[in-house]
């Protein structure tokens, strides 16, 4: 048995109400689901990765956002443009406030951890992948016409 298996929650509406609340509370913007697409992106995205451990449970959370969306996010987050570095504390304090959330449901579920310190880099589009047991949630999103690709992967 995985250990998500023995989650009583949805990790897909898990991530959705994630997504949803900081997307409408601190970006000021909506979302909308997209299809999942398995094609090869060939333009750089952002990746902000924020582990989840605790005794019970081991997981990841990865946001992978294009540039312009890194920057648009940048501008809300900090009120002025921003650069190089200034967008990778965006682009991870983003994917912290995401995981945040889904720590929060994974505790009242009976699975307590703590935050990681995020964890950013640059390039094409990354798939999670875990080991046998593992449950893997991925979620593709639209935020006008930029996507945000979210995954969460627990592991046994």
């Amino acid at each position: 048995m995985t250990t998500s298996a023995q989650l009583p929650i949805s990790l897909k509406d898990t991530a959705e109400r994630a997504l949803k609340e900081i997307f409408s509370k601190q970006l000021k913007l909506s979302l909308e689901p997209a299809e999942s697409s398995d094609e090869t992106h060939d333009f750089k995205t952002f990746h902000a990765s924020v582990s989840i451990t605790g005794d019970r449970v081991k997981a990841s959370v990865l946001l992978q956002i294009s540039e312009n969306f890194a920057a648009k996010a940048t501008r809300i987050l900090i009120g002025c443009e921003g650069q190089g570095e200034e967008i990778e504390d965006a682009t991870g304090e983003l994917c912290n406030m995401i995981s945040g959330r889904i720590k929060s449901e994974l505790t009242a579920a009976g699975f307590p951890g703590v935050l990681g310190t995020p964890i950013i880099t640059f390039g094409s589009r990354i798939d999670l992948r875990g080991a046998t047991g593992s449950d893997l949630c991925r979620t593709e999103w639209t935020c006008g016409t930029d996507r945000i690709n979210l995954q969460i992967l627990i592991q046994p």
